[in-house]
């Protein structure tokens, strides 16, 4: 299927959803059974001082997925709330002053740059706590930056020959006048560290702001009096085309052993191509009313992070493996997720038996690739635990 027509699959009815009061109401027994005493809900005793439900291994899977997303996986809707306004009110003042400098000396016909606002707390994935935030600032190159693909994903971008002598970004050029990511962070650094000392200065007492590196990404923190506490990571990003982005993100940070192939150039000078944007727009809206696909990735997400061994199978392995089974599969209503998320421990259990995991918009790319292959089988076999064994699945699911 065309990555347009996924579009269309995954925007069903243009709006995004999520899970409501009343579907967690129908499913835990509730709705159906409006008339029924205490003693007859079939979801067990419930501590009602800690939203904790007892006897839950005999729910079937689809109420305990429900119940679990509930209770252990879905955001407080006021803290969410007010988390993105902290941000907002924050980090678009600490950009303001960056932007201009960073625009300074660019050609005529380039746009400015702007801020994307990407990562699971837009697309709508974030599970616990809204802590932790992605903002991409998108720098126009299309005028004087050209791209050479190294492999797929991973790219070199290099000083358009016409502008040298006065090229905006000269101080971040090497010998080749290729631009080094490094560099281009460094510089970026310098930038926000300024943006937040003129922020500081205008008397924010109930709000603390720190500046540090977090790899590539410039992490600004934000911690209120009353205990909040927020990490941004704000990226550099240069684009040159419609689809054509690219990050300063080390080449495979997450593997732990080399490729299958060699590189032709030195891998700290690559830039790796990012569909941060397309996928925060198409992720956040990819669920019509009463469907469930995000809610099986926060508890995919959820689960993956908790779990000891499934670490090296990140957020982004987890996102990519929902795009692929939206391809094959039709209906995603709330009443199936049973159904649906066993399908995508299964998806996921084949690409580690096959240690393959194509990119969704490169396939290319193998995303598995770089990951021991002993580390890759012992995640196949937990897996495996959890789509064989209910003792297994109702263990995690536990609240």
């Amino acid at each position: 299927m065309s990555n347009s027509k996924l579009a269309d699959v995954v925007a069903v009815a243009g709006a995004a959803a999520y899970l409501g009061y009343k579907a967690f109401e129908w499913f835990t027994g509730a709705g159906a059974d409006a008339g029924a005493g205490a003693g007859d809900d079939d979801i067990g005793d419930q501590d009602a001082s800690h939203g904790r439900f007892y006897g839950s291994e005999d729910l079937p899977l689809s109420k305990q997925l429900v119940r679990y997303h509930e209770y252990r996986v879905k955001l407080d809707a006021q803290q969410e709330r007010h988390a993105k306004e902290l941000v907002l009110r924050f980090i678009e003042a600490i950009v303001k002053s960056a932007k201009g400098q960073i625009d300074q000396g660019k050609p005529w016909r380039a746009n400015n740059c702007r801020i994307e606002y990407t990562g699971s707390m837009y697309e709508g994935t974030k599970w616990g706590r809204p802590d932790e935030f992605d903002i991409m600032i998108v720098i126009d190159g299309s005028q004087d930056i050209e791209c050479e693909e190294v492999t797929p994903g991973y790219s070199r971008l290099r000083a358009s020959q016409y502008l040298l002598s006065t090229h905006r970004f000269s101080r971040c050029l090497d010998r080749d006048n290729n631009i080094s990511p490094r560099k281009m962070a460094d510089w970026f650094s310098g930038l926000v560290q300024k943006g937040v000392n003129q922020v500081a200065c205008l008397g924010h007492d109930s709000v603390w702001l720190g500046v540090s590196r977090h790899g590539p990404a410039i992490q600004v923190d934000i911690r209120e009096r009353s205990g909040l506490f927020i990490s941004v990571d704000l990226v550099l990003c240069i684009q040159l085309g419609p689809q054509q982005l690219f990050v300063a993100k080390p080449y495979k940070e997450y593997a732990d052993e080399p490729p299958d192939w060699r590189l032709r150039c030195d891998p700290a000078m690559l830039w790796r191509q990012s569909f941060s944007v397309i996928e925060t727009r198409s992720i956040s809206r990819i669920d019509g009313a009463n469907e469930c696909r995000r809610d099986c990735l926060r508890i995919l997400k959820s689960i993956f992070r908790k779990e000891p061994g499934l670490e090296k199978f990140t957020s982004y392995h987890l996102k990519t493996v929902l795009m692929h089974e939206c391809q094959s599969q039709g209906s995603w209503q709330i009443r199936r997720i049973d159904e649906r998320f066993m399908d995508l421990l299964r998806r996921i259990e084949s690409c580690l038996r096959e240690k393959s995991l194509p990119h969704f918009y490169l396939p290319e790319l193998n995303l598995l690739d770089g990951i021991r292959h002993v580390t890759i089988e012992n995640m196949r076999g937990r897996v495996q635990r959890l789509i064989n064994s209910k003792v297994q699945r109702d263990s995690v699911l536990h609240c």
